[in-house]
């Protein structure tokens, strides 16, 4: 007996949200496990691993934008195995070598694959949904893939105290997991795997576009939140050990405040739409992002960092949710979309990795955030005063 089209929806529905979730475990896992490897076996400066850290995200962006006219005639599940598989054996090379320079080119590697994940399985779950339904399937997503990385920083904390490379053994056992669960849900169901290309599906439905050009204010948004997530994930636990002297596990246990409140925060966007089609909430949480920086400048403990990440948190999802959502909505090219997102935010934990590195080492902490929420009260300023002209040239024309 075949499925019928409803039990294939859901059942797609949940292999990718789990599989989103048990990727998103794992990378993050990597991520933060990179940066106390990179220290502990290579003995580099915060400015080195800024750098280091960055060579995925930059490789990412490349293979992103280069791949985004060739992935569109390939079946998602076919580059999500692949994805997964290229990622494995990348993180694989790097736990062997003892090269830096092999390292380095596992990093680039492993970024390169990561390319073929996200934006894949974003335009896949999102295929021919709009409004409320596409509200659904994008916010469980990005339930699935924060709840990841919330639990995955407490859990490298952990795994670190044990060794540098034990987060990553523990990662080729997810990899494989994930790679099995995508192959399997194909296998069985006919449903998803006769799910076709963007190319075949976009010249078997003809659809009109009918995009909203609010998605330009998320995505300067998406940017700036990242950066400040770049600066959290990547330096944060530098400084925390070496200035305030917290252990790995304390600093994984405030990262997981973070993720906790970014997952809340996802499922309670998944219910509301009061913020669709609304500028104002866009300049909202950015200019919010930008204040709570400016305050944490004066932090020095553990209990105000927990209320920073917890309300940076609520914050992430908000820009998080508008990237996605408008970006998405009204699109007949929703893969292509998604590469849209993943470059701008790819972008923003270059900026944040490399220039929160550079700042780091030459001045400090505070100076950062300083940085950090000043040119974003800068942006929000220049988002506001472009939408007021564009609005007044409207206003003339009609």
């Amino acid at each position: 007996m075949q499925p019928t089209a409803h039990t294939t929806d859901t059942i797609q529905f949940w292999v990718l949200n789990i599989a989103s979730f048990l990727a998103q475990l794992t990378i993050a896992m990597i991520n933060l496990a990179l940066v106390y490897h990179l220290r502990s076996f290579y003995q580099l400066g915060a400015d080195q691993i800024g750098i280091a850290a960055s060579l995925s995200p930059a490789t990412y962006l490349l293979f992103c934008i280069l791949g985004s006219g060739f992935t569109v005639h390939f079946r998602p599940r076919h580059l999500v195995e692949l994805s997964i598989a290229g990622m494995a054996l990348s993180v694989l090379l790097f736990m062997l070598t003892s090269t830096l320079a092999v390292a380095y080119g596992a990093l680039a590697l492993y970024g390169a694959f990561m390319s073929l994940l996200w934006p894949q399985i974003e335009g896949w779950f999102s295929r021919g949904k709009e409004g409320a339904a596409l509200n659904k399937v994008t916010n469980a997503f990005n339930f699935s893939w924060s709840f990841g990385v919330g639990i995955s920083s407490f859990i490298a904390g952990l795994l670190v105290e044990v060794s540098t490379t034990t987060p990553f053994v523990v990662s080729l056992g997810l990899f494989v997991l994930v790679f099995l669960l995508i192959y399997l849900a194909s296998a069985l169901v006919p449903g998803i795997r006769a799910v076709s290309s963007e190319h075949e599906d976009k010249q078997t439905n003809g659809k009109v576009d009918a995009s909203t050009p609010l998605r330009f204010y998320a995505w300067a948004g998406i940017i700036a939140l990242y950066s400040g997530m770049s600066v959290i994930l990547t330096i944060f636990p530098l400084y925390a050990k070496e200035v305030l002297h917290i252990s790995e596990s304390r600093t994984g246990l405030l990262l997981l405040v973070r993720g906790v409140s970014s997952c809340l925060s996802f499922l309670m966007l998944g219910k509301l739409e009061f913020w669709h089609f609304k500028r104002r909430y866009i300049f909202l949480v950015q200019l919010v992002f930008g204040f709570s920086c400016l305050v944490a400048m004066t932090f020095t403990s553990v209990i105000p960092y927990a209320f920073f990440f917890f309300l940076f948190g609520i914050l992430f999802a908000f820009a998080y949710d508008q990237s996605m959502f408008h970006g998405a909505s009204g699109s007949v090219n929703r893969s292509q979309r998604m590469i849209i997102h993943e470059v701008l935010l790819t972008v923003g934990t270059i900026l944040g990795a490399v220039g929160g590195g550079y700042m780091y080492e030459q001045l400090s902490f505070s100076l950062l955030l300083r940085l950090i929420g000043t040119s974003v009260v800068i942006l929000v300023c220049i988002e506001m005063l472009l939408a007021l002209v564009l609005e007044t040239r409207k206003t003339r024309r009609g």
